[in-house]
């Protein structure tokens, strides 16, 4: 694996599911479909309806479908959280897996902007193949900033995390950082993986990985938002076309007023909007 050219396969990859062959295209996601038994009742259109597995895979859901909980703070995706924990000091070490450690200041590359978050938590939610797909607020507030930083794309499933060093830390992402109501702050970090490795966020539309739009050469690159922009629980935030990881930091201000903030969620799998809490 370290020897092949994932962002190229991956690129490459990402074509083959969205071609529109007459036949070919329609029976690969009918055997998508099945190989991973998707809840095609409660999306938002029939399985004929999409023309191949890359549109099958950003599927939307029927209104309903996901109701948001009423917490502070609800899951972004669906998805299985694996690890929580408190972020302790200026060199906090985060959990990948067991016997595997990164710091947020690696994850990030922002030393500074990590040191906010000392003292505060995070969580790490694993998104299967037959999950939805879609990206959502965990929190309302505004948008302060992003970043994606450039990288490769290993897998993220639980294989690779248990064996490869720093992963999250590897892999290209897109963070988005969002000054939460009420106060304190929370990062929602997007982790990219093999094949398609694509992630798309709504409030900038330039920003999607691994299609040549984004600079590699800068370790990070910044944005900032013209004017104000505004997050509700369970706004759509953006979507990861196939692999993905969502990384959450809450700081310590959020931390404190929310105590049971990831707790009773470790483990298990969540829905998108579920209270966190």
């Amino acid at each position: 694996m370290k020897l092949l050219p994932k962002n190229l396969e991956s690129r490459l990859f990402g074509n083959l599911v969205n071609l529109k062959v007459p036949f070919l295209s329609k029976l690969a996601r009918n055997l998508f479909a099945k190989a991973y038994s998707l809840n095609m009742e409660e999306a938002s259109a029939p399985l004929s309806s999409y023309a191949n597995i890359g549109e099958l895979f950003i599927r939307t859901l029927k209104d309903g479908a996901r109701p948001i909980a009423d917490a502070e703070v609800v899951s972004p995706v669906d998805g299985r959280e694996s690890q929580t924990g408190i972020l302790e000091g200026k060199n906090a070490e985060m959990i990948q897996a067991k016997g595997k450690q990164y710091s947020l200041a690696e994850l990030l590359r922002d030393p500074e902007l990590a040191e906010r978050f000392d003292g505060g938590r995070f969580a790490t939610i694993y998104l299967a193949p037959f999950n939805y797909h879609r990206i959502h607020s965990p929190v309302a507030g505004k948008l302060v900033s992003a970043s994606y930083c450039p990288g490769t794309l290993w897998p993220v499933n639980p294989w690779s995390v248990e064996r490869v060093e720093g992963l999250f830390c590897i892999n290209e992402r897109i963070t988005t950082r969002i000054a939460v109501d009420g106060g304190g702050e929370l990062l929602l970090v997007k982790v990219g993986a093999t094949n398609v490795g694509r992630i798309v966020v709504n409030y900038a539309p330039n920003w999607i990985t691994n299609v040549g739009k984004l600079p590699r050469k800068a370790p990070r690159v910044d944005y900032v938002p013209e004017s104000e922009y505004r997050f509700e629980r369970g706004s759509e935030l953006g979507r990861f076309e196939m692999g993905s990881t969502v990384i959450l930091v809450a700081d310590k201000i959020l931390a404190e007023r929310q105590p049971n903030l990831f707790k009773s969620t470790l483990g298990q799998a969540v829905k998108m909007g579920q209270s966190l809490i």
